[in-house]
């Protein structure tokens, strides 16, 4: 009997290691929530057909929008894992970023169809079951709050951002759709009904313009936004044997690889010294501003800069 406790116990810690391993994937993050997205989209639409609640109904098309947004995540993160090619020496990474840019289009043509469908429910009002809108915007807290749980730890890669940011607007949507079946459910007043999803519409224009704007950021090959130019130059410059610096650029090649470029003179030109000089700049980057992808021109004077 003892033996075959101990040799539950490892199965169990075994089993339990694996699903561990496996839901430590981002695939099957996005898989996992896929599924739990659209099965909770298509239950809140339908119930909020019957209900005749707006706020259910464009919360479930909100719902379905992220669904979409859960694809386009989920094929860029499988393209961007490709090798680079002859073609695209850099790889793919920067497909996430492209991810990111059109799902954030989608939030904002959802949030625009949340305020037309608003405005005509308040031009031509519709009764709304309030306790229905409770009971499913209480299911969507839930639903919706253990997928952004999901992706919150990898939150810091724009492309899966994209993904928790839909999914942490859906759980306050979700507590908008709840308080506003209350408000109905205890007074009657069926008006607050589109006056939410109006709400709804808004948070989700907000956070979707500033993935928009970080997309577009990162695609113009801008400096990343945690880097100040200024400061790298200053560290460059510390270096004792590093005379000047000149046509400094640093760029992001996808959400994990940042990439620099620079022209350096060195006090006294030596190639074996200059080596070392490279090298221990590099690692300073690396440490210091998580740049992993320099490319430092060592020049015996400083010349023009170039022109871009």
């Amino acid at each position: 009997m003892a033996e075959w406790l101990k040799f539950w116990d490892c199965s169990q810690n075994e089993i339990s290691r694996l699903l561990l391993q496996l839901f430590m994937k981002l695939e099957t993050k996005f898989k996992a929530s896929l599924v739990l997205n659209t099965s909770f989209a298509i239950f809140e639409l339908i119930t909020g057909i019957i209900s005749g609640s707006l706020a259910l109904v464009s919360d479930a098309g909100h719902n379905l929008t992220d669904s979409l947004s859960l694809v386009v995540s989920f094929t860029a993160q499988k393209i961007s894992k490709r090798r680079a090619t002859h073609e695209h020496t850099y790889g793919y990474g920067k497909i996430t970023i492209i991810a990111a840019f059109i799902n954030s289009l989608i939030l904002i043509f959802a949030a625009l169809y949340i305020f037309y469908q608003a405005y005509q429910r308040i031009l031509h009002p519709q009764g709304v079951e309030g306790s229905w809108v409770m009971i499913v915007a209480s299911f969507g807290i839930l639903v919706n709050g253990a997928v952004a749980l999901i992706f919150y730890k990898d939150r810091s890669d724009l492309n899966v951002r994209s993904a928790y940011l839909n999914m942490a607007n859906d759980v306050i949507a979700s507590i908008g759709a709840l308080v506003a079946g209350g408000i109905i459910y205890f007074t009657g007043k069926t008006i607050v009904d589109p006056f939410i999803s109006i709400i709804i519409g808004a948070m989700l224009l907000f956070s979707s313009w500033e993935i928009l704007n970080k997309a577009l950021h990162v695609l113009l090959e801008g400096v990343p936004e945690e880097i100040n130019l200024g400061d790298i130059q200053a560290q460059i410059l510390s270096h004792p044997d590093v005379l000047s610096l000149h046509d400094l650029h640093v760029w992001t090649i996808s959400s994990k690889a940042t990439a620099l470029v620079c022209h350096m003179v060195p006090k006294v030109f030596d190639t074996e010294k200059n080596l070392q000089i490279v090298k221990e700049i590099k690692q300073n980057l690396q440490d210091k501003f998580k740049i992993n992808h320099s490319t430092i021109e060592v020049e015996t004077t400083a010349c023009p800069p170039h022109e871009h």
